[in-house]
C-alpha cells in the first residue's frame, strides 16, 4: 500500500469515526439549549413549549419549525408564530397574539372573549380586561348573525354621532335580529342585514332630532326604509 493509498484510508477511517461518534452523542451545537419566547402575553410560555414540542437538551435535528409553528397556532389566542433556529442550542420563537374586540355573553354560559372575525378566544377575565362592548344573547347566534353585531361595533367606532365609548351592549337573537343599547339607556333596533344602511340612517335621524332640541328614546329601524322613533316626554 502506497502513502497516497495510506492517506487516503486514514482519512476514510477518521470520517467513518466522526460519524459514529456523532450518532452516539449528538454535537453541542445541535443540542437545544436555550428557548427564547417573546411577544406572548395571553398565552403562557409553558403553554407554548408543550405546543412547540421542544425538549431542553434533546437535539434540534429533531424539531421542526413548521409542525411547532402548526401546533402553537391552535391556540385561538395566537395570530402569527415565527420560529427560528441558531446555532450553539438556541430556538426562538415569536409570539402576535390576537387581541380581544368585544366580550359575548350567552345565558347559561361564561362569558368569553372574541376578536374582529367572531373567533372565539377565551374566558373573559378581570386580568384580562372587561373594558368592552358585550354582545349578548339567549342561546347560540349563527355566524352571520354574529358578524352583523360586529360590523355595527365597527361602525361605531368612526362615527361621531353614536360612537364606540357609547356602546353599553349588542343584543342578538335570531327571532329579531340585533338592537343596540346605548350606556345612557337608548336603544336603536337594526333588525337584520344591510346594516351600513340602516347605520347611516341611524346617524342621520339622531342629528336631526339633536338640531330640534330632542333625545330620542328607541329609534327602530330595523324595515330598512322608514325609522320609527321614540322621544322622552
Amino acid at each position: 500500500m502506497n502513502v497516497l493509498t495510506k492517506g487516503i484510508s486514514a482519512v476514510f477511517f477518521l470520517s467513518i469515526c466522526g460519524i459514529a461518534l456523532f450518532a452516539i452523542e449528538p454535537s453541542k451545537h445541535l443540542t437545544v439549549k436555550e428557548v427564547v419566547i417573546t411577544g406572548n402575553n395571553k398565552v403562557s410560555s409553558s403553554e407554548i413549549i408543550k405546543r412547540s414540542g421542544i425538549r431542553a437538551g434533546s437535539t434540534s435535528m429533531l424539531f421542526t419549525a413548521s409542525k411547532a409553528k402548526q401546533e402553537i397556532l391552535e391556540n385561538p389566542w395566537v395570530n402569527e408564530v415565527l420560529v427560528k433556529k441558531f446555532l450553539h442550542g438556541k430556538i426562538k420563537i415569536e409570539i402576535h397574539e390576537n387581541e380581544p374586540f368585544c366580550i359575548v355573553a350567552q345565558e347559561g354560559a361564561e362569558p368569553y372573549y372574541i376578536d374582529v372575525k367572531a373567533r372565539k378566544l377565551g374566558a373573559a377575565e378581570p386580568s384580562q380586561g372587561l373594558d368592552f362592548p358585550v354582545i349578548s344573547s339567549k342561546q347560540e347566534v349563527s355566524p352571520g348573525l354574529m358578524l352583523q353585531a360586529i360590523e355595527i361595533l365597527n361602525l361605531s367606532k368612526s362615527s361621531s354621532t353614536l360612537g364606540w365609548s357609547e356602546v353599553s351592549e349588542i343584543v342578538v337573537e335570531e327571532s329579531f335580529g340585533i338592537k343596540l343599547l346605548t350606556l345612557d339607556r337608548r336603544f336603536v333596533t337594526f333588525g337584520k342585514n344591510n346594516m351600513k344602511n340602516k347605520w347611516r340612517k341611524v346617524e342621520r335621524i339622531i342629528v336631526h332630532s339633536r338640531k330640534n332640541n330632542l333625545v330620542e328614546k328607541d329609534i327602530d329601524i330595523s324595515s330598512g326604509d322608514v325609522g320609527v322613533i321614540g322621544y322622552d316626554s
